[in-house]
């Protein structure tokens, strides 16, 4: 090889490894790096009241909360603390984190104010004759996506009567930890292209369940899917981005909360000018 290749093999070696970096690297610098760093709140009330019928009634309230302290790089968050509360916690801007998560608790144990009259004697357990019914709730929030920039939580809440599960949801939060801002779909995708995601999730519900069309998804228990919405409710993982619908929201409670996820790959020709999720592939 004379001189000139050999410089010429050099230089296009060297420009290839800093595009590659540039290209790549930036996206996935932090690759195992988690966004922010957490702190668990861990807290609990109880409550008994007599019902007019003479039934005894007792509240539990249970909450586990994962909350963000600081970020990988030691950077404040008191920006996402904000919306952590505001959006993950359903707080007001009056309140503070701590405060948020206390409320929590309360607003489980205050949904049963409004009880006045006995439940039916068939739900409820005897003890020394009394009739007593028992409600407990519990509020459990975690990260299940922290990495490249990006933190989404989980919260699941969950309700028992006499001990007997009578609801669960799931309901999920993203960040930009960067930018300290929520990720809602405007910042996945273009205007003009959210009735084409919208018919992706129709495609990959109806291949989830082995569905040749609505009818048969309506058989299922499945409602009005012509007119599936792309929601706020996603979480993000390796592999794409999956929409969960809450229960009687696309379904009949019996089905539970339906979950569709759309691999990255299929929603790359949808993605809005600096998309986070070009952050995560």
């Amino acid at each position: 090889m004379n001189t000139f290749a050999f410089r010429l093999f050099i230089l296009l070696s060297i420009t290839s490894l800093l595009f590659s970096c540039g290209k790549n690297g930036a996206n996935k610098v932090d690759d195992g790096k988690p966004a922010v760093i957490l702190k668990t709140q861990q807290l609990s009330d109880k409550s008994s009241f007599t019902m007019s019928g003479g039934e005894r009634c007792t509240i539990t309230a249970d909450a586990s909360i994962d909350f963000p302290v600081n970020t990988a790089d030691g950077m404040a968050v008191d920006s996402l603390q904000r919306l952590y509360a505001a959006y993950v916690l359903e707080s007001g801007d009056s309140l503070s984190l701590q405060e948020a998560m206390r409320q929590v608790v309360a607003n489980s144990m205050h949904q049963y104010d409004f009880m006045q009259e006995p439940v039916d004697k068939n739900e409820t357990d005897e003890g020394e004759g009394l009739t007593t019914v028992k409600y407990a709730t519990s509020t459990r929030v975690t990260p299940i996506y922290n990495k490249h920039g990006v933190v989404t939580f989980e919260r699941v809440d969950v309700v028992k009567k006499n001990d007997k599960v009578t609801s669960v949801t799931h309901r999920y939060y993203s960040f930009d930890v960067e930018t300290q801002t929520f990720i809602d779909v405007n910042r996945l995708f273009r205007d003009d292209a959210i009735a084409d995601v919208c018919q992706l999730l129709r495609q990959q519900l109806l291949k989830q369940n082995n569905a040749s069309g609505n009818e048969q998804l309506n058989d299922m228990g499945y409602f009005n899917v012509e007119n599936i919405m792309v929601t706020s409710n996603f979480y993000f993982d390796d592999k794409g981005v999956t929409w969960s619908y809450l229960p009687n929201e696309l379904a009949v409670e019996a089905v539970g909360e339906p979950r569709i996820t759309i691999p990255y790959d299929e929603l790359k020709d949808y993605l809005c000018d600096e998309s986070v999720i070009n952050k995560l592939v």
